[in-house]
């Protein structure tokens, strides 16, 4: 199983811990968006290097995230149910644990940095987490580039722009 489906299972299975009974793929994405940006930050390093997000018009997307969700979805491990959306006007795909998860690759100090993040991004709306996405470095360098443009709907997002807290990349030293 790949580091990014194993990322995803690991987010869904502490929302479910923590009550929340679905995500959307726009929490998906985000919630996997900023523990890339926030590794970086921390760690100096990306906790899945091989994610590429590239801009939409509501943040960054994966063509992996979307790849490694229905790869789960075939395995069994992830449901997914459309629900209505009033508040959107869309539908949404709600994405829920199908079945107990497997024993995950992540290191002590992986998971440890996981849960500290993920126990602070799950509670947030989906409006707290797109303010907190456009709030990173990469989208903000992106809206720059787009100033009285349209949005650059698939550009990939350049994470160089990520200020490196050098003080607190030894905390997470067994991140790499």
């Amino acid at each position: 199983m790949s580091k990014i489906e194993q990322l995803l299972l690991l987010i869904l299975d502490r929302a479910h811990k923590a009550g929340t009974k679905d995500l959307s793929k726009f929490q998906l994405f985000k919630i996997a968006y900023l523990l890339q940006v926030i590794s970086l930050k921390y760690a100096g390093t990306f906790l899945i290097p091989d994610i590429i997000f590239v801009r939409d018009k509501n943040g960054p997307i994966s063509v992996n995230i979307y790849s490694a969700i229905e790869k789960l979805i075939c395995r069994g491990y992830v449901k997914k149910e459309v629900i209505e959306n009033k508040e959107y006007g869309y539908p949404r795909d709600a994405h829920s644990l199908a079945k107990k998860i497997p024993k995950l690759s992540f290191s002590l100090g992986e998971t440890i940095f996981l849960d500290n993040f993920l126990a602070k991004l799950l509670p947030l709306t989906q409006k707290k987490l797109k303010n907190l996405v456009y709030k990173t470095e990469p989208m903000r360098a992106i809206i720059r580039e787009e100033k009285g443009v349209e949005v650059k709907k698939g550009a990939v997002l350049d994470f160089t722009s990520v200020i490196v807290d050098s003080d607190v990349v030894e905390s997470y030293s067994d991140l790499s």
